[in-house]
């Protein structure tokens, strides 16, 4: 199974560092799924630079034997996250093929709890 990146879209915020945590925490959550593996993207370094290879900030690599099966957990993970962090979304691509989850915004969220309250609503 070919290798799919995950990018992640911080949102408003443009803080690498505060990028790099969500890196890494979305990394550890994806760990949790039994046989993936998650590592860094890196891109090869350019003309005079000293390092072969450079860490792509906020993109994972994720592989494993039957990928397309996790489909599921990695859906939840991601949405999860998502919330918690309040990143905006994240991009999973596949080749040329990409999906984006989005977080939704407060707004939406709201919306919907008002449409739940009104059809909730006994009076």
């Amino acid at each position: 199974m070919a290798d799919v990146v995950l990018v992640i879209n911080s949102g408003s915020r443009r803080d690498s560092e505060w990028l790099d945590e969500l890196t890494d925490e979305l990394q550890a959550d994806l760990r949790e799924i039994r046989g993936l593996v998650v590592r860094r993207a890196t891109a090869a370094a350019g003309d005079g630079m000293k390092s072969g290879a450079l860490e792509q900030v906020g993109q994972l690599v994720a592989s494993g034997g039957a990928i397309g099966t996790m489909a599921w957990a990695i859906r939840d993970i991601v949405i999860k996250f998502l919330d918690r962090t309040r990143a905006g979304s994240v991009t999973v691509k596949n080749g040329d093929r990409e999906v984006t989850i989005a977080r939704p915004s407060d707004g939406q969220v709201d919306k919907i709890v008002d449409q739940l309250r009104d059809l909730l609503d006994d009076e």
